[in-house]
């Protein structure tokens, strides 16, 4: 008992030193350093971080710093509940929130544009080491995936450069093991998936009877950023547009066993599967949601909104050539009434693009498929063997699987 508190403690406080140490980063270096001119002079002015650690049960404690407090829980190596946040989870956490925190303060002093961020954490260490000494146990690698949607990857580069040289938990822990920052665009890589097959019931209700219950294994799924289910009772065609994180993510789910369950199921046939790679920059013109952050996801009360699915053929001997010739369309769509969003789709090999809107309601759906800007689209000299479908949203299963269709 005596000698889990003590490792507990020893983990907690240490680190408590270090989140508390994080705000002070800012007072001892400027947005233009240079980590060749840091100095670590003994006569340099250091300040003093406390918290305290109170065990309150077994394998559970308290850390209080500067008022507030948090639970943290043992692990299992060391017979601990690992419930609440345990101390590497407060380790990862201090270095990703100093590095988030510093990434922030950063493009402000340097004015680049940050709408969005995020940073996921990793670390490799050896457990075992923890049970009885055997090895050591220290983290032997850390890993940073910073996301954000704003900056050019260059200025993404000098952020980095920033975390690097002004936070101290980075600078403690790089002397102990070396940290691999990578910077990714919001939405970069992401890639569709988008299935629709004919079902064999009754009526819709029983459809989404049979398939509700399978939400929490898709939402469990890997890589998934979200999964928009669709549903067209008058045609008895189904299926959803998925988003997954990259290619590989999407191939390794459609080669697992969900994905060949769904693809067996009697009640289900004619199939539609196609892939597709993401046109990021039109995509967050026109709203996509490109990240799992949870933002603007499925309100599961909402009313159902309206999939507008089109695909079609280009005559462009490249894709960039393609692009180059839509893309600047990107602002009139982001204007439509009614519409939500507008993820644009791309498959380079097989020359077909097209893109899933998500609108409010029919209406809105309907407006604009009556409208100018949709009928020089199918009008257009270069793009051909159009295919155009619209699905109802079902609301709750999306909302489960962190569809981004809240009808806002």
């Amino acid at each position: 008992m005596y000698r889990r508190i003590s490792i507990l403690l020893a983990s907690v406080l240490i680190l408590s030193l270090l989140v508390a140490g994080a705000a002070l980063g800012r007072e001892t270096a400027g947005p233009d350093a240079a980590p060749a001119i840091q100095s670590d002079e003994e006569d340099v002015t250091l300040a003093t971080a406390k918290a305290n650690v109170e065990m309150v049960q077994d394998g559970r404690a308290i850390v209080s710093a500067r008022g507030n407090r948090i639970l943290v829980d043992s692990v299992p190596p060391l017979g601990g509940p690992n419930e609440e946040i345990n101390p590497m989870d407060m380790l990862l956490g201090s270095l990703g929130t100093c590095g988030a925190f510093l990434y922030e303060a950063a493009a402000v002093e340097m004015d680049i544009p940050l709408n969005s961020l995020s940073v996921n954490v990793e670390a490799d260490f050896a457990p075992a080491g923890m049970s009885d000494g055997a090895v050591n146990p220290r983290v032997r690698a850390f890993r940073a995936a910073v996301t954000a949607d704003g900056p050019s990857m260059e200025e993404m580069d000098a952020l980095a450069d920033q975390w690097r040289l002004r936070c101290p938990i980075y600078t403690t822990l790089e002397l102990a093991a070396p940290i691999e920052i990578t910077n990714r665009l919001a939405g970069e890589g992401t890639a569709v998936l988008d299935v629709t097959f004919t079902y064999d019931f009754d009526s819709a209700d029983e459809y989404i009877a049979e398939v509700s219950p399978m939400g929490e294994m898709f939402a469990a799924v890997p890589g998934l950023v979200w999964k928009t289910w669709t549903l067209n009772p008058e045609t008895k065609r189904a299926g959803a547009v998925y988003l997954f994180e990259n290619s590989d993510i999407r191939q390794a789910y459609m080669d697992g066993e969900l994905f060949g369950a769904v693809q067996s199921h009697p009640a289900l046939s004619d199939y539609r599967i196609r892939t597709y790679d993401v046109m990021r920059s039109e995509s967050l013109v026109t709203h996509a949601q490109l990240r799992g952050d949870g933002e603007g996801m499925a309100d599961a009360s909402a009313e159902s909104g309206m999939i507008l699915d089109v695909e079609f053929t280009y005559d462009f001997d490249t894709a960039d050539e393609y692009i180059a010739e839509v893309s600047p369309m990107a602002e009139m769509f982001a204007a439509v009434p009614g519409l939500v969003w507008k993820v644009w789709t791309l498959n380079p090999e097989a020359k077909t693009a097209g893109a899933a809107y998500y609108f409010a309601d029919a209406d809105a759906l309907q407006t604009y498929m009556d409208g100018e800007l949709f009928g020089a689209v199918k009008s257009h000299p270069a793009l051909s063997n159009y295919e155009i479908a619209t699905y109802q949203v079902m609301a709750a299963e999306s909302h489960v699987t962190r569809a981004p269709v809240n009808g806002q």
